[in-house]
């Protein structure tokens, strides 16, 4: 049995645990790289927007793809930085006594669960890295990613020509008064008509009441 030392700690030195199952370990690679690829898409595609946008810059395939290779290293350093975060976890979990007081208060008994996760984190940033130079993959992320921004650049540019067929007539504001002053005008008719039709209603006879039984 291979055995390390648990830092900062002056008791006995704690065993590696069992090593982690290969097809679970796959499985959750797997998934950790949808993710990662899905925060890629997304990453690369606001960018494209921006520049596009803001900048009014024109798109260049081979400068995206420098971005998508960027963002996955910057991935898997992510992924690197949550694997040495774990490994301090464990190792604080090793040395806790008593029972867990929430979620993330780990002890001993989380030591499989969490050598698991950092196994994860560590397969998940080498296979980043790797990706890196697939030239096929960093393509279809570049392809997926401008899908996404054309999408949301053609609906902004959609709003702008809506907003710029919208033409106001000069006149309109000058006539501005004249309209207002048609308008009292019919609305003191309209009042007129009313006052004469309750007149007419007052002095109209009362209908004879109905003979009592």
């Amino acid at each position: 049995m291979r055995w390390r030392s648990t830092r900062g700690s002056a008791g006995p030195a704690s065993p590696d645990p069992a090593p982690v199952d290969p097809e679970a370990l796959e499985r959750s690679v797997v998934e950790g790289l949808l993710i990662a690829r899905a925060a890629a898409i997304v990453s690369v595609a606001n960018r494209i927007v921006v520049r596009a946008l803001r900048d009014d810059d024109v798109f260049d395939h081979d400068e995206t793809a420098a971005s998508v290779r960027r963002t996955l290293h910057r991935l898997a350093e992510e992924q690197r930085y949550q694997n040495r975060r774990i490994g301090e976890a464990r190792q604080k979990a090793l040395r806790s006594k008593g029972r867990s007081r929430h979620q993330h208060d780990y002890r001993k008994g989380d030591d499989e669960t969490l050598w698991f996760r950092e196994k994860t984190y560590t397969a998940v940033a080498d296979r980043l890295d790797a990706l890196r130079d697939d030239v096929e993959y960093v393509d279809d992320i570049v392809q997926t990613a401008v899908a996404r921004a054309w999408g949301d650049v053609g609906a902004a540019v959609v709003t702008r020509v809506r907003a710029a067929s919208v033409v106001v007539d000069a006149a309109y504001g000058e006539a501005r008064a004249e309209r207002l002053a048609g308008l009292d005008d019919d609305l003191a008719e309209l009042r007129a008509q009313a006052a004469s039709r309750h007149a007419e209603a007052s002095d109209a006879p009362a209908a004879p009441s109905s003979p009592g039984p």
